[in-house]
């Protein structure tokens, strides 16, 4: 019996090894895994769609939400970037036309983002933060289900929300926001994604949005935000520079972004820094 017993003992010990194993081996642990993970890095990944929701409106507002709406003016446009170069933020930065270029390391995959020069990092196989620092892009831990990609982010800033879209207007490829509604987003905004190749040069990404301050469940986007691989000379990453500036404002009176006199803004900046 006591043999028996010790026999069984080690059979369970061995599993148990055996499974903690198997947990650190999950797909994007090592070099080796590169041949193993969908082909997201040949080439680069070009949205083709209006980077706006088209179905934003449909789901039910909050309270605080309708209120927003209710006395919310449209303007006129908003630029890519804002003064300073300031980006929208996820998701509207990773659709802006742009190509997207996804790289690999082992516990970690980047995402290249060629409109702002800015790179998103998904740490694979990793749990959040308890204090994200809050970032534009946000905090984003991945991990592979099959051949999907899930990638679950928190901890924005001041980011560009699209809450839905104005009565009549729709949206159409790269129109910019007389469209659509924009506004803050709650402490606990989180963003789900599940990233596929529909085929070999297509790309799906399907984004689910959580706030509670925002929509009374979560906002699921359009079908599935389709991208197109570009490969040859077309897929190589390039350096991209924003040209915006302090001379870049919005002019209430106009309702829409205006380029000001280089002059009259140093005189502007002369005059606030006496201050």
């Amino acid at each position: 019996m006591i043999k028996h017993n010790t026999l069984l003992t080690l059979a369970l010990c061995s599993a148990m090894i055996t499974l903690r194993s198997g947990a650190a081996e999950a797909l994007g642990s090592s070099w080796a895994d590169a041949t193993k993970l969908p082909d997201f890095f040949t080439g680069n990944w070009e949205s083709r769609e209006s980077f706006l929701d088209s179905s934003a409106s449909e789901v039910p507002y909050t309270a605080q939400a309708q209120a927003y709406v209710a006395h919310y003016k449209p303007i006129a446009d908003i630029p890519f970037a804002g003064p300073g170069c300031k980006t929208p933020g996820m998701p509207i930065v990773q659709r802006l036309g742009s190509p997207l270029k996804f790289f690999y390391q082992p516990g970690m995959i980047a995402i290249y983002i060629e409109n702002s020069s800015m790179t998103r990092f998904i740490k694979l196989n990793a749990k959040h933060s308890a204090q994200p620092n809050p970032t534009f892009l946000g905090e984003s831990v991945g991990h592979f289900e099959g051949d999907t990609l899930v990638v679950d982010s928190i901890g924005f800033d001041d980011i560009l929300l699209q809450y839905g879209d104005l009565p009549g207007k729709g949206t159409s490829p790269f129109v910019l926001p007389p469209d659509a509604i924009f506004g803050p987003h709650g402490p606990n905004l989180r963003m789900v994604e599940r990233i596929r190749l529909v085929d070999r040069d297509t790309l799906e990404d399907q984004l689910t949005i959580y706030d509670d301050t925002v929509w009374k469940q979560p906002f699921v986007s359009n079908a599935g935000r389709i991208f197109k691989r570009n490969h040859g000379e077309n897929g190589w990453p390039h350096e991209w520079v924003c040209s915006s500036d302090d001379t870049l404002t919005f002019d209430p009176s106009q309702d829409k972004t205006i380029q000001e006199d280089p002059a009259e803004v140093l005189k502007r900046l002369q005059k606030n820094d006496k201050h």
